[in-house]
């Protein structure tokens, strides 16, 4: 089963409000259900949000909950009120959420009318199936995994989420990714890249793709390993793990034309300045003009090009909204007398004035 979600604005409310009723399908601890009551508590919109996110995932059986959470009786009562809204009506306030919300949730294909909404995926799961997500030029959004396993795509990505019951495979087939990866030592989590496999169990790192044959990973937390997809089998039953490389927290890779360079320590704050992009930032420490326009391209339409060989000596320093083009055009021109025109067919040329 094959399902597509298309991201085009993020929407942290309800990206917590996801999170939550993973959490809650999979059982609370005592410090996360007073978390989830300071969380309810912060923001009428808070608990209106879990109620919908509930219903989209049908998923209210989980929200009994929230009545021991709710001071007032009349809040109590309203939520258990809610809890006994017939089916038809759970369906109809889901699909007023996808068009007035403008949330991007499981859209039927096609040629399958009337298919059901995607599942909640677990390790009961019988057959495999498969979403896609995907985000624009210039946006970025975050994704909550029912098991609890957090993807924030960064600019025109697309991957693609299988579960099974002995992996969870992520197809990245373009752009860059964030995962922070729920704890299952039975359901490793894989990101397929190029020819390569991430392999981790319970950790964050980021992968970026530039094209088929060049990839980089950077580890945040924990440990995680690159190996060959061949290699997958064989790792289990022994030989050939003399080509998988295995990374640590604050380390990079590098895959140039599907071979590995060695493992390298990268300090806090390039890894910081590295994922800005999370924050809709993109910082530069000296790099190249050339090198800036690159990384910049890739969060608008907008095509560049130097017709000035004096520029390729200029660097920049600074933090730049991600596809803000004016912005860095007037930076450019303020600070370095480098001016902007657009030719005919729309490219934007950067010569530097006399």
């Amino acid at each position: 089963m094959s399902k597509i979600y298309q991201f085009q604005t993020e929407n942290q409310i309800y990206d917590d409000a996801s999170l939550w009723i993973a959490r809650m399908d999979r059982g609370l601890s005592a410090e996360e259900t007073e978390a989830l009551r300071r969380w309810i508590s912060a923001s009428a919109k808070h608990k209106e949000c879990l109620l919908e996110m509930a219903q989209l995932w049908d998923r209210m059986d989980k929200l009994s909950i929230l009545s021991e959470l709710f001071d007032s009786p009349s809040v109590a009562a309203s939520t258990k009120r809610s809890l006994a809204r017939p089916v038809w009506a759970l369906a109809a306030s889901a699909l007023l959420a996808v068009v007035g919300l403008q949330l991007f949730m499981p859209q039927t294909p096609l040629t399958q009318p009337g298919t059901e909404q995607a599942p909640v995926l677990s390790q009961q799961t019988s057959q495999p199936s498969n979403t896609l997500y995907e985000t624009g030029i210039g946006a970025h959004s975050t994704v909550n995994l029912p098991d609890g396993t957090r993807l924030l795509l960064n600019t025109n990505t697309q991957v693609s989420v299988t579960y099974s019951t002995d992996q969870r495979l992520l197809l990245l087939k373009k752009g860059e990714l964030l995962v922070e990866v729920a704890h299952d030592k039975q359901r490793p989590l894989r990101v397929q890249v190029g020819d390569k496999i991430v392999e981790a169990v319970g950790t964050a790192f980021n992968v970026y793709l530039k094209d088929e044959q060049n990839f980089d990973v950077i580890v945040t937390e924990g440990r995680v390993k690159v190996k060959p997809i061949a290699q997958i089998t064989q790792a289990i039953t022994g030989p050939g793990t003399d080509s998988i490389q295995e990374l640590g927290r604050g380390e990079k890779l590098s895959v140039r034309n599907t071979h590995a360079a060695a493992v390298e320590a990268i300090g806090a704050t390039a890894i910081h300045d590295r994922l800005s992009w999370r924050d809709g930032n993109l910082v530069f420490r000296g790099e190249t003009l050339q090198d800036a326009l690159n990384e910049l391209s890739r969060y608008t339409p907008d095509n560049f090009k130097v017709v000035d060989a004096r520029i390729n000596q200029v660097r920049i320093a600074g933090l730049y909204k991600a596809g803000d083009v004016e912005g860095l055009l007037l930076s450019l021109k303020e600070n370095f007398n480098i001016t902007s025109t657009r030719s005919a067919d729309g490219v934007i040329e950067l010569s530097m004035q006399q």
